[in-house]
């Protein structure tokens, strides 16, 4: 199988975090919850992971929250830090962008069903990022209290000039999420480049991580305060009625996933940024914009620097199910429909029929693309 599914989650995953995984599964016990030696092994797999996503994002190891995917990092972050303590209005707004996933629009939707807190978009311009943060700085109100903001389409792959839209929302004190989903293992996301407040993440993408993970990051700086969503055992405070006042334990309940978080720290450890894979990618869109049959939709016009590499195109006169579907009998793995984003192919102007999605990861090549041009 030849696999062009990598904005889904990255493929093949990585041996060392599997052979990570293997060990956990028959030599951890519940971290926090014993003595004894097991539960202490269970203890030192987690704080490992905090410490070695810590330092590839630019983080201290009680910073790291460690989550089951980054939908639930986050609803942690949005309907967590959206409190009165970080000098939020309870009517306030949360900005979002125009190319925003499902797993960002729908729980600023759900906490917009609290009476008075309202949803505002500011349109991303594909082609133009001054006009992009023209076009934030302006949807920005009396009322905007938290920004949460994809910095990568899954979609097309455009990336956001997250740090300028950061500047601009700390002029006036407001809470910036950012969801690296698409980011995160591509190219360095850190606090100290980007100034974000929290940035939310899987482990399974371009981390190569196992799926059932992820990560929550706060700045430390921001000295945000979070309510909690969901209340359960830490293993610390047990007399108490509620949740530790401190992180990460105060957003972590429940039994951890020890062999999941033990094969992501293994592949963060091991970790090389693609950068060789922009030319695989620069291949691909050239081949494609020269074809007659081929419609691309928010597609790099030389700025390869400002893209992952994700490509959105449609064939002409056939459906995109169809035609990911005849990919697949040829051995070709990609996605077609709405990718849970129905805010980009609006933007997009897709919403109509959908797309079909090629997204590249580490090991793609040239004749793999050459055999995908070819079954077109």
């Amino acid at each position: 199988m030849i696999y062009f599914d990598n904005a889904a989650t990255g493929y093949p995953k990585s041996e060392r975090a599997f052979e990570a995984m293997k060990t956990a599964y028959f030599e951890s016990g519940n971290a926090g919850r014993s003595g004894h030696d097991l539960a202490n092994e269970g203890a030192r797999i987690l704080f490992n992971c905090r410490k070695s996503t810590g330092e590839l994002f630019g983080c201290e190891p009680e910073q790291v929250v460690l989550t089951k995917n980054a939908t639930e990092a986050l609803n942690l972050a949005i309907k967590g830090a959206f409190t009165e303590e970080n000098n939020i209005n309870k009517k306030g707004e949360v900005l979002i962008s125009s190319l925003e996933h499902n797993s960002v629009l729908r729980p600023v939707y759900a906490l917009c069903q609290n009476k008075g807190i309202t949803k505002k978009q500011f349109k991303v311009d594909i082609y133009n990022d001054d006009k992009t943060v023209e076009n934030f700085e302006k949807a920005i109100s009396k009322k905007t209290s938290m920004v949460v903001c994809i910095h990568a389409s899954n979609v097309c792959g455009r990336i956001l000039p997250i740090k300028r839209l950061v500047e601009k929302a700390k002029k006036h004190n407001i809470i910036f999420i950012l969801d690296a989903s698409q980011t995160a293992g591509h190219f360095p996301v850190t606090f100290e480049e980007l100034g974000a407040d929290i940035i939310c993440l899987p482990g399974h993408k371009g981390l190569y991580g196992p799926m059932g993970t992820g990560l929550l990051l706060i700045n430390q700086k921001s000295h945000l305060y979070f309510k909690t969503i969901m209340e359960g055992g830490s293993g610390t405070r047990s007399l108490e009625k509620e949740m530790p006042l401190f992180l990460p334990e105060r957003l972590e309940y429940g039994t951890q996933n020890n062999c999941g978080f033990a094969g992501l720290a293994a592949a963060c450890e091991e970790l090389v940024y693609p950068v060789e894979l922009h030319k695989v990618f620069e291949y691909l869109v050239e081949k494609m914009r020269i074809r007659d049959d081929i419609i691309l939709y928010g597609e790099p016009k030389g700025n390869y620097d400002k893209y992952v590499p994700v490509l959105l195109f449609n064939k002409k006169d056939a459906y995109c199910e169809d035609v990911a579907s005849m990919l697949n009998e040829k051995g070709i793995a990609v996605r077609a429909g709405y990718h849970c984003s129905p805010l980009a192919h609006i933007a997009l102007g897709t919403i109509k029929k959908g797309g079909v999605r090629i997204s590249f990861g580490r090991s793609n090549t040239i004749e793999e693309v050459d055999y995908l041009l070819n079954v077109l």
